[in-house]
């Protein structure tokens, strides 16, 4: 198997989506998409370290913006707006996302400037299709990876 893309500075959140693998390249403050071929496109650019993706039901895109300390999303004439407001609940770094059949995000703050800052427990949020951002675990050690499982229960 050969090599697919090169060039990534620090590669995160794959996804598979419409046959494209999408990921962010938190080095490089982009999202892509890479088809089959290897043939990359650029398909969102977010200044944002972290910056963590996941798609909507209707396939539009979510985008973690730590730097903004929002979930942004991607509207069809290809603008950002902002999907949630992250910043009441952490100041913290804001990660990883997974978004559920119905549209519901779950997303997760890591409690601590990273890298740098001496290392805390934190948070993970559910954020609903309508953006009301809700608590629904707390003191975790460094949540990151999350998923849902296939019958969506857990």
């Amino acid at each position: 198997m050969g090599v697919l893309m090169d060039g990534i500075v620090f590669g995160e959140s794959p996804r598979w989506r419409d046959g494209l693998l999408w990921f962010s390249d938190w080095g490089a403050g982009r999202v892509f998409s890479v088809a089959a071929d290897g043939t990359p496109k650029v398909e969102a650019e977010v200044a944002s370290f972290p910056m963590c993706i996941d798609f909507l039901p209707d396939g539009r895109l979510l985008v973690v913006s730590s730097a903004k300390r929002q979930l942004l999303r991607r509207e069809p004439d290809g603008s950002f707006v902002p999907h949630a407001d992250l910043a009441p609940v952490s100041t913290k770094p804001w990660n990883d996302i997974v978004v559920n059949g119905d549209g519901n995000a779950y997303v997760n703050s890591i409690g601590f400037d990273f890298p740098g800052e001496e290392f805390a427990p934190r948070i993970v949020v559910l954020v609903t299709h309508d953006g009301m951002v809700t608590p629904v675990a707390d003191g975790l050690a460094f949540p990151n990876g999350m998923a849902i499982t296939a019958d969506e229960r857990r």
